[in-house]
């Protein structure tokens, strides 16, 4: 997207003309700067100030800022900017001599280039690629990009890629300070969504022009457009286009005179914006500025002034959260660097276990064939009684110490089964001491689903490792336990919840007790979180009207596999839900480990909401 050349322009540090930064200050600077911008807009000062800092050779202070706006870019999905980061700190890595890392980055650069179909980048890329490979001497990866480069050019010119061509040339221009060639290149890609029917591009875009529109000074154009933004706005029923629409109308209404009628829009836009509480500080110091213009352009100097503090309020407000985003990345950066050191230390040790396992099968494998030696020695030298004797004595020996190693390596795979189970039991209490320090109810939910999740799986470890079989898990002791837990973890009384639990005593392959056991969590939490809300007990059946009823049902079916049913008394499915038309992550998750297992699964209601999942033979 919107790639190709302007990377070439990066390269060639004339992205704009900005002042080269003199000292580390100026980075602490440069942040200040960015904290009033919304996140996105700090994409394109970053690229500047990224390129003035490579050019004076402050490397470290260039990578620190470069990956902080990809990490922002990332969390965005903005592939174009992505790429730009991604090809900026290959440059950087050229700049220090590092080839191999700089290959690295432009290989990522080119993967994302080509998911998106970004050709005039994807060109760039495949010259640079073969250019660095030339200098390290592989003549023969060196040519093959070469062709690459050459082969992309006669790529077809799709709608899309004309779309971000134009954006492309349409920042270049921006850049350049030719305000009327922005304005033409608008027009261009406007023509082209029109002509695609791409309606949400097109007016996202026809709002960045009238605001272009408002910066060349064309305000009655600008402010058309930006009724005709809003006019589609209705139309769709987009709150939070309505809303942008609404901050951006005062601006061209200021200045054509319309002061009550711009007072009214920021007013309607000020009251709009606790719809977005991640940039709602932005939103309002965007307005109070203009509505202190326009408090002045009024007369009212006392309501300006009130305006005008409520703007450095705002703006003081984004400025810590700013701060306290960049300690708490540092903070961060932090725990898993010292999580590394402690995941390095434990591959460590796993090697070091598997390197004497290694050992000691060499040991066995010089065993056995001493037995076959043995053997032949018998047969051939029968009369030899007294030597015989020593060596029976000798097999005897080596017997006991394959015993011994045989029971080291069993308590070994407990071990490791038990280290496991403590890992995930570590990643739960990180994720409940995450969900408590999360506001957004939401959030909460998504990260205990998380972590009952990973529950799941560490209770399937605490079943191997407490058993003498390490190869299959005990089902109906897992199944049980499992399922008391999340009836005890949703605040139910055991002595008030019927729970009928109809399982096989079966010892299951890992391979299928896992997935199958992260569906039965899945089924489970919903029918805990939805099915006894509220209204529970509504379905007919043979228990008491007002206590909810739960059963849980696996059992080895005629054809050799097995068949779990999970049946509660709630009050069933919703449309949207039963028709599936609204699928939930818990509800993906269990069609992808169905799929997983090669079995069939289904959910209707039947007085409650009745889930079925057939396995065909499981080990």
């Amino acid at each position: 997207m919107r790639a190709g050349l302007l990377f070439w322009l990066v390269m060639m540090g004339i992205c704009s003309q900005a002042q080269a930064p003199k000292d580390s200050r100026d980075v602490a600077q440069f942040r200040r700067s960015m904290a009033s911008m919304a996140p996105a807009q700090r994409l394109k000062p970053t690229i500047v100030f990224s390129n003035k800092l490579i050019s004076q050779s402050r490397f470290t202070e260039a990578r620190a800022v470069i990956n902080a706006a990809l990490a922002v870019a990332q969390q965005a999905k903005l592939p174009y900017w992505i790429t730009r980061f991604y090809f900026l700190l290959g440059h950087l890595e050229i700049n220090e001599g590092h080839r191999i890392r700089a290959i690295d980055y432009y290989l990522q650069t080119l993967r994302i280039a080509r998911s998106v179909h970004a050709y005039d980048t994807q060109q760039l890329v495949f010259h640079n690629l073969a250019h660095e490979y030339e200098q390290l001497g592989d003549t023969t990866k060196s040519r093959h990009y070469r062709q690459l480069a050459s082969l992309s050019v006669q790529e077809p010119n799709q709608p899309l890629f004309s779309y971000w061509r134009f954006m492309n040339q349409s920042d270049q221009a921006e850049e350049r300070g030719q305000i009327d060639s922005v304005l033409f290149f608008y027009r261009q890609t406007l023509t082209v969504l029109w002509a695609g029917r791409e309606w949400i591009n097109f007016y996202s875009v026809l709002d960045g022009y009238g605001v272009k529109l408002g910066k060349a000074g064309r305000y009655r154009e600008a402010e058309q457009t930006f009724r005709r933004c809003l006019a589609y706005a209705h139309r769709q029923g987009d709150y939070r286009r309505e809303t942008y629409e609404y901050m951006h109308l005062p601006e061209p209404l200021l200045h054509l005179g319309r002061l009550a009628e711009a007072q009214r829009y920021a007013q309607l836009a000020l009251s709009r914006i606790k719809a977005d509480p991640e940039r709602q500080d932005e939103h309002r110091a965007e307005l109070y500025e203009v509505m202190t213009r326009i408090a002045e352009a009024q007369g009212q100097y006392q309501r300006a002034l009130t305006y005008e503090k409520l703007h450095h309020q705002a703006a003081s407000r984004m400025l810590r959260m700013e701060n306290n985003r960049q300690l708490a990345e540092v903070e961060t950066r932090y725990q898993l660097a010292q999580k590394q050191v402690r995941i390095d230390q434990l591959a460590h040790d796993n090697q070091q276990q598997l390197n004497q396992i290694s050992r000691q099968a060499v040991v066995v494998l010089a065993l056995l064939a001493l037995l076959i030696i043995a053997g032949w020695q018998y047969r051939q030298i029968r009369r030899v009684n007294a030597r015989l004797q020593r060596k029976n004595l000798t097999i005897s020996q080596n017997s006991q110490q394959i015993s011994e190693q045989a029971e080291r390596l069993r308590v070994l795979m407990q071990e490791l089964h038990h280290r496991v189970k403590n890992n995930l039991a570590i990643v739960s209490s990180l994720l409940r001491m995450q969900a408590k320090r999360l506001e957004d109810p939401k959030a909460v939910q998504a990260v205990q689903e998380g972590q009952r999740r990973v529950e799941a799986i560490a209770l399937l470890h605490q079943q191997f490792y407490q058993t003498e079989n390490l190869a299959h898990v005990a089902v109906k002791a897992y199944i049980t336990e499992l399922t008391q837990g999340l009836l005890l973890g949703y605040g139910f009384d055991p002595d008030d919840f019927d729970c009928e639990l109809d399982i096989a005593d079966l010892q299951m392959n890992v391979d299928v007790a896992v997935p199958m056991g992260l569906i039965l969590n899945e089924v489970l939490t919903n029918a805990f979180k939805y099915a006894f809300a509220e209204g529970a007990g509504q379905g007919q059946n043979n228990h008491h009207p007002a206590r909810p009823w739960l059963r849980v049902r696996l059992q080895a079916e005629s054809d050799g596999g097995l068949l779990l049913e999970v049946q509660d008394n709630g009050p069933g499915l919703t449309d949207s839900v039963s028709t599936g038309r609204r699928l939930s992550f818990g509800r993906r998750l269990i069609q992808e480990l169905t799929v997983q297992l090669g079995g069939e699964m289904s959910l209707t209601n039947r007085e409650g909401t009745y889930f079925r999942l057939w396995i065909p033979e499981p080990a």
